[in-house]
């Protein structure tokens, strides 16, 4: 029926019946259907793909991927982190008088807690690690026993790291004349390392080499940056997932250097 009526109907009907056929109607019906879904998944996907490149960076791992958005570079986010480390303070002084005497000077630690945990953890020497510098030469964690040591976990195609990096430099300008040492574990390829330390001027040691992922994974690092800071005996009193502000890090230090005294 359908072929007679277009067989004997000129090319305006033709147009007509087409546009009044069921069967037509359906079928552009369910192309726009389509297109509406596909702007959506687009619409979704992107807006991840931007909320992902913002608000934080994944540690490319074989056992774990987890982001971690930034810290708010505000002077308030550092004061209410001030407030936080003055009333914890004491606790913390306690607890490593209680440590020393036990003898924790013979280890190393890990701490997989919370940002801003600031309590002291301590674990055996099978968490210590030996990494190249990318001058070649071997540096291990224990090397730096008997001084305070700000350990931070990165990467250059990290955008919180790459973001934190330039107080980094300045804060260890600071400190280094103080018993105080930086180190970077850097989960990255040594060109883009090399181009990236001269850019930024980074001024201490950044490790890598084949087995970085496996220093990552024994200290539970399953995202970046992620810092630490270790007294002489290799304990943890300071703990921050996420990018630190340099008030921030000033004030963890000095926190930290007290507890030393």
């Amino acid at each position: 029926m359908y072929f007679n009526k277009i067989k004997m109907a000129d090319k305006k009907n033709i147009l007509n019946f087409l546009k009044n056929n069921n069967l037509t109607k359906n079928a552009w019906n369910s192309i726009k259907r389509r297109r509406a879904y596909f702007f959506v998944i687009s619409s979704i996907m992107l807006t991840l793909m931007f909320l992902f490149a913002l608000t934080g960076c994944c540690v490319n791992l074989p056992f774990k991927l987890v982001y971690t958005g930034t810290e708010s570079r505000t002077e308030t986010a550092a004061e209410e982190t001030k407030l936080e480390e003055t009333a914890e303070e004491d606790v913390i002084k306690e607890d490593i008088s209680s440590s020393e005497e036990t003898g924790s000077d013979e280890s190393f630690a890990e701490e997989k807690g919370s940002k801003n945990t600031d309590k002291e953890t301590t674990v055996q020497y099978e968490n210590d690690f030996t990494l190249l510098g990318l001058d070649k030469n071997e540096v291990s964690l224990h090397d730096f026993k008997g001084k305070l040591v700000v350990l931070n976990f990165w990467a250059t195609w990290c955008p919180p790291c790459r973001e934190e990096i330039p107080d980094f430099v300045e804060v260890y300008n600071m400190y280094k004349d103080k018993n105080v040492q930086f180190i970077g574990v850097a989960d990255d390829d040594t060109e883009a390392l090399v181009n990236f330390i001269s850019e930024y001027n980074i001024n201490y040691p950044i490790l890598v080499d084949g087995t970085v992922d496996r220093v990552f994974q024994k200290w539970g690092i399953d995202a970046i940056p992620h810092t630490f800071i270790l007294n002489g005996n290799g304990t943890i009193v300071f703990d921050q997932l996420g990018m630190m502000t340099k008030s921030q890090l000033i004030n963890a230090i000095e926190n930290s250097l007290a507890q030393l005294d």
